[in-house]
């Protein structure tokens, strides 16, 4: 069971790691290739489809786990009450613009799931979908941190 529960709240972690693994492998096969002169086009943009889903998951990672680049200089000057407020008006910037990327992205991949990749043959929409998957997740993790905020100022008032 801990195990299941580990792999489920960490399923982007993992789905992100396999996509890097893949599009590693299919560089070095298209390197490899090369050297014998043989063609392997799909290497290139399998390499490339698996970068976008892999860079956009990891996106949704250092966001969850606050690894992503902070300038804080402001807010350790400011009273924690002001300081909050910041943080919750910045939080539902971020879900403005997290439902605008998760409109467009989910238009764009439902327009596109008929046209099929160059080499792959796989829906391009597939490629897209990674979009409004990542902004979906990272409207969950904000609406957590928002509620953790709220909470938080709430419970002390300080």
């Amino acid at each position: 069971m801990k195990i299941g529960k580990k792999v489920f709240f960490n399923i982007e972690e993992i789905v992100s790691c396999v996509f890097f693994t893949i599009m590693c492998i299919s560089v070095a096969l298209g390197v490899f290739a090369r050297f014998f002169e043989l063609s392997l086009v799909w290497t290139d943009e399998l390499a490339r489809y698996t970068f976008i889903w892999s860079v956009l998951l990891g996106t949704v990672v250092a966001y969850k786990h606050k690894k992503h680049i902070v300038i804080d200089a402001l807010s350790s000057l400011l009273p924690k009450k002001v300081n909050a407020i910041i943080q919750i008006i910045v939080r539902l910037g971020l879900l403005y613009l997290f439902f605008i990327l998760l409109k467009y992205g989910w238009g764009l991949t439902i327009q596109t799931w008929g046209v099929p990749t160059t080499s792959l043959e796989i829906p391009t929409g597939f490629v897209y979908l990674v979009v409004p998957l990542a902004s979906f997740l990272l409207i969950v993790y904000t609406l957590i941190e928002l509620y953790q905020i709220i909470i938080k100022k709430i419970s002390n008032p300080t």
